[in-house]
């Protein structure tokens, strides 16, 4: 059964898996190959099905079913994904969530939030997240769900 500590867990791993992809790139580590990692403990690519719409795509490549979208979305350098710069290289310097709301389903856990974003220029960003986290059978917490959008702003 999925508890509302784990939600809190799931969620701030997520916003610190975000600092620490930036980290890596901004003292030159291999970004790519430590976001592969965060991918593949926190989404479920490897053993099931993802819904992914990250906030700053468009047309043809909006979702990324496949674990390749996703990490281009999140470091860049994919030709197959000529437009994704690497949203996580920024690097974002402290990220958190706030507003959250969820609902406890079984094994899911469904949440919304904002999730704030410094960044080491000290801009300031904040999206609309949803989440579908999944308790899997190797009792890991794995994203199946995360859309993400800009606030509306009329």
């Amino acid at each position: 059964m999925f508890t509302e500590d784990m939600v809190h867990d799931a969620l701030q791993t997520w916003c610190d898996n975000v600092v620490a992809v930036g980290k890596v790139h901004a003292e030159g580590g291999d970004a790519r190959a430590f976001a592969t990692r965060v991918l593949s403990d926190n989404y479920d690519y490897d053993n099931g099905k993802v819904l992914f719409k990250p906030t700053l795509t468009y047309g043809a490549q909006t979702f990324r079913p496949t674990g390749e979208g996703a990490l281009a979305y999140f470091t860049g350098g994919d030709e197959s994904f000529p437009d994704d710069k690497g949203f996580k290289l920024k690097p974002w310097v402290k990220v958190w969530y706030s507003k959250e709301d969820h609902i406890l389903h079984g094994d899911l856990a469904i949440v919304q939030c904002n999730v704030h974003f410094i960044g080491a220029d000290d801009s300031h960003i904040f999206v609309n997240k949803s989440f579908v986290f999944k308790k899997c059978e190797d009792g890991k917490v794995r994203i199946i769900l995360h859309q993400s959008s800009l606030p509306y702003q009329p």
